[in-house]
């Protein structure tokens, strides 16, 4: 890794550790399981966690999950996941799902997360992680505040931590405070070759129709990003509804 790659990461785990750190993701000792599709955000996730090891005084346990569909799955994208995994020395964990999507009143993408999420919760309980770490990055959350608004009429969005069944788990998104493009910089810096994303439903979702708005409202307003991402927490309950 040449000097100018080395600093441009170090400036990115500065960030990732802003995060950890304000919301007191990751205490000594935790175990933790790390949501690893294979794209660019989990791999990127995966890389950031292993690092801090090096540089902090606490230690923690990492794991990964790969849960994968098997209506449709890739077999070179679990070799490529196990590869990377033996590489950083963390036990990987693969959970099959299988997925029902005949009911046309339920979205493939509601039912899909749905049971991705119930395999991680079960894998989390059984490995005995109370940190389940995704990779969702600043314009994921930006994102999902969008949709809530326009499909659901509510203000709310995914938060850096958020505290499930009465306080016995904790979802964790480390790489809240980094963007996508910058996520994107991370991954090539270290030639991460991410998995190609085999969902039949990838281009056609809501989830992707309102990223393409985001990139619009970028382009047209400088600054936009920042300044929406900071608004979430610079609430003024005075001026709503």
């Amino acid at each position: 890794m040449s000097i100018h790659t080395d600093k441009s990461i170090a400036k990115l785990l500065k960030v990732v550790g802003k995060a950890i750190n304000t919301y007191n993701m990751i205490e000594a000792n935790d175990n933790v399981l790390i949501a690893l599709s294979g794209g660019k955000d989990s791999l990127v996730l995966m890389d950031a966690l292993h690092r801090r090891l090096r540089h902090i005084p606490i230690k923690y346990n990492l794991y990964c999950c790969h849960v994968y569909v098997s209506n449709f799955h890739n077999d070179d994208t679990i070799k490529t996941l196990k590869k990377y995994c033996l590489n950083y020395s963390i036990p990987l964990f693969l959970k099959e799902i299988t997925l029902d999507l005949s009911n046309k009143n339920s979205s493939p993408c509601f039912v899909c997360s749905w049971f991705r999420r119930k395999a991680l919760f079960e894998t989390a309980a059984e490995l005995q992680c109370k940190k389940i770490a995704f990779g969702h990055n600043q314009d994921d959350i930006i994102v999902t505040f969008f949709m809530n608004m326009f499909y659901h009429g509510k203000l709310s969005t995914m938060p850096p931590k958020l505290t499930m069944f009465n306080g016995t788990l904790e979802i964790i998104r480390p790489l809240a405070f980094l963007t996508e493009a910058q996520v994107k910089g991370y991954c090539n810096a270290l030639s991460f070759a991410p998995v190609v994303n085999d969902c039949p439903y990838k281009d056609t979702t809501r989830r992707h129709q309102t990223k393409e708005l985001l990139k619009i409202i970028n382009k047209s307003v400088k600054g936009a990003q920042s300044s929406i991402f900071r608004s979430l927490s610079h609430r003024d309950d005075e001026y709503l509804l």
